[in-house]
C-alpha cells in the first residue's frame, strides 16, 4: 500500500500531496518517484458547452485525480483509503455517524449523493449505510454556471502557489 492511501483529505484543497492546482505532469512525476501504477483515461465532453475534456487517473483502484486543462480539480477517494477528513469522516464509516459528525450533509436527490456545506459530497453504499466514497472540488464546482466557464483554472494554480498552509 501506498502512503498516499493514508493521506489527510481537505476540503477545496485536495490531500496532503495531491493538491488542486497541480498540473498533471506534477503528479505523474511523483507518482513515478514512488513507483505507484495509475490508470489514464479522457473523458471528451463532446456536446458540452463547451468541449473541454477531462483527465482522469485512477490510482490503486482507491484515489481518482480529475483534471481539466491539465489542471488537478477533484480528488475522488474510496475503497482502500484510509485517510480522513479534518473532521474525522473517512471511507468505510456508517453514513449515520458521518451525520451526526456533520450537520450540513444532506441528500442530493438529483446527484443521489450527500452533500456538506464544508466542501465535500459523500456517496453512500445503501446496503451497509457506510461512505463508498469521498469527494473533494475546488470551490468553483459549487456553482455549476461558474464551473463549467473554466475561467477558473488560472486562479485555482495561483491559490495553490500562493498558499503557505501546509495540509
Amino acid at each position: 500500500m501506498s502512503k498516499y492511501l493514508t493521506e489527510r483529505i481537505v476540503p477545496y484543497k485536495g490531500t496532503e500531496s495531491f493538491r488542486f492546482g497541480m498540473s498533471i505532469d506534477e503528479v505523474k512525476s511523483l507518482l513515478k518517484e514512488e513507483h505507484v501504477a495509475f490508470n489514464q483515461i479522457t473523458e471528451s465532453h463532446k456536446g458540452c458547452t463547451p468541449e473541454v475534456p477531462w483527465i482522469i487517473l485512477n490510482i490503486e483502484d482507491s484515489i481518482t485525480l480529475c483534471f481539466v486543462e491539465g489542471i488537478l480539480f477533484e480528488t475522488v477517494l474510496e475503497n482502500r483509503y484510509e485517510g480522513h477528513l479534518p473532521n474525522g469522516i473517512a471511507v468505510g464509516m456508517k453514513m449515520k455517524e458521518a451525520v451526526d459528525i456533520d450537520a450540513t450533509l444532506r441528500y442530493d436527490d438529483e446527484e443521489e449523493d450527500y452533500v456538506s456545506d464544508n466542501g465535500y459530497w459523500i456517496e453512500d453504499d445503501l446496503e451497509n449505510d457506510q461512505i463508498e466514497s469521498i469527494t473533494v472540488f475546488v470551490p468553483e464546482a459549487n456553482d455549476g454556471d461558474t464551473f463549467f466557464r473554466y475561467d477558473w483554472i488560472q486562479e485555482c494554480v495561483n491559490r495553490r502557489e500562493s498558499d503557505s498552509v501546509v495540509i
